[in-house]
């Protein structure tokens, strides 16, 4: 069994697995391409970078540019990375194994394999497990400070969720599939600087009046974060549009570029390659739990196994008759449900932590379950009520609060590239080598 093309997987394995290089071939002498504040990337990683995208380009359909401007795109994007990745190291950002376990299996799971069987295609592909791992936890790492960084710039109130509802009522039944050209500018342009860029944005325009396949001008020229991907935004529901397209991708037609769209971070040019219609809003019907809990948590004079013991004990006084509220009140380390007996309401899925979740999924109405183990230390759950619950209103304001936050992401991100290149010292020493 082969692994599936990596296209497959997402952007996550797009731009991390890079092939290992065969340590009987000879190897040229390796030389800096680019200083990064205190650290280097050497050219043999930057050409293997260009190799493995070469190979998803091709795998996916992607017309490949010019050899000198594809290098130049990927060492852009090796150059951003290496700010985040220093960015994570001085806050101390880590992944731990766990987390990196699960992306893992996640991406196993995606390609319908087990775990061995991933391993195993990996290594019939001339790569392992291990470095896999590796570039899974670097991309990891570069998700954890964009979302620190630039998603806490965001906020959405409950106003904007009203005016939202209010303006749009249902969420749109339209989904558009896009590509986009950014022509990017630096912080606090120059005139002369916003002026140069705009030509820029209108050359390229008229290329592709012209007839120029936008896939690869995109490749070679943008800036955007989807270069290397031909531009490719994916399907985005008319809801889900970017800010600064809400307003012009609706009045495109399939196959149609747009003029040049100024934002802070530059000129736009996005195509509507494909238009579909949604299947509108649905009823949305949850399982709520009513369960109360007493929890058992380790400390440094008692340990996991005591800890365990306690639960145990505890179980069977209530199962003896004993009263749980007067138990939790007394023993519960949940200082939040302690007070109430233990009570945590009406719980919905996605609302407790897996193991907790889990056990009470398989509970009977008025249960006690056996001691549940936890990151937070050992359960003991009584499953009270069940019931359905139509969530519909609710649901329909997270997913809104959620379209309006991925939007506000969306137009912070770019600016937020911008800003921490301005700020770095970069020697980039590729373009010197190609003037």
């Amino acid at each position: 069994m082969r692994l599936r093309s990596f296209a497959s997987l997402g952007f996550m394995l797009l731009m991390a697995l890079t092939p290992l290089v065969a340590l009987a071939q000879p190897q040229p002498l390796d030389r800096i391409v680019a200083v990064v504040n205190k650290d280097a990337i050497m050219q043999s990683q930057l050409e293997d970078r260009v190799t493995q995208v070469s190979q998803q380009m091709a795998s996916r359909n992607v017309p490949v540019p010019d050899e000198d401007d594809l290098r130049r795109q990927v060492l852009d994007r090796m150059i951003v990375e290496q700010i985040q990745l220093q960015m994570a190291e001085r806050a101390n950002v880590s992944i731990d194994d766990t987390q990196l376990n699960a992306a893992v299996r996640d991406i196993a799971k995606n390609n319908d394999m087990s775990l061995d069987e991933f391993a195993d295609s990996l290594e019939a592909d001339g790569m392992s497990l291990a470095a896999v791992r590796e570039q899974v936890r670097r991309e990891m790492l570069l998700r954890q400070v964009q979302q620190s960084q630039v998603a806490s710039r965001v906020n959405v109130t409950d106003r904007e969720v009203d005016r939202y509802l209010e303006q749009q009522g249902e969420s749109s039944d339209t989904a558009y599939h896009l590509e986009h050209i950014l022509v990017s500018l630096p912080e606090s342009p120059t005139p002369e600087q916003v002026e140069q860029a705009q030509a820029e944005a209108h050359d390229l325009y008229r290329q592709l009046q012209d007839g120029a396949d936008f896939q690869q001008l995109a490749t070679a020229d943008s800036d955007g974060e989807q270069a290397l991907s031909g531009g490719d935004l994916g399907w985005r529901r008319g809801d889900q549009l970017p800010t600064i397209f809400a307003d012009v991708v609706p009045q495109l037609a399939d196959g149609e570029v747009s003029e040049p769209v100024r934002s802070p971070s530059g000129f736009h040019l996005v195509k509507r390659i494909e238009t579909r219609g949604g299947q509108g809003e649905q009823k949305t019907v949850v399982t709520e739990n009513q369960v109360r809990h007493i929890l058992i948590g380790t400390n440094p004079n008692r340990n996991d196994e005591q800890a365990e013991s306690l639960a145990e004990d505890i179980r069977q006084r209530i199962a003896g008759g004993e009263s749980f509220a007067e138990l939790a009140q007394q023993y519960s380390d949940d200082d939040g449900s302690a007070l109430d007996g233990g009570e945590l309401g009406w719980v919905r899925p996605g609302q407790m932590v897996p193991a907790f979740e889990d056990a009470v999924d398989d509970m009977s109405v008025g249960e006690l379950s056996q001691p549940v183990r936890s990151r937070f230390g050992y359960h003991v759950i009584e499953l009270e009520d069940r019931r359905q619950q139509d969530v519909t209103r609710d649901a329909q304001r997270e997913q809104v609060r959620q379209t309006l936050f991925q939007r506000k992401v969306n137009d912070e991100l770019e600016a937020w590239t911008q800003e921490i290149r301005s700020g770095a010292y970069i020697d980039n020493r590729l373009e010197d080598s190609q003037q």
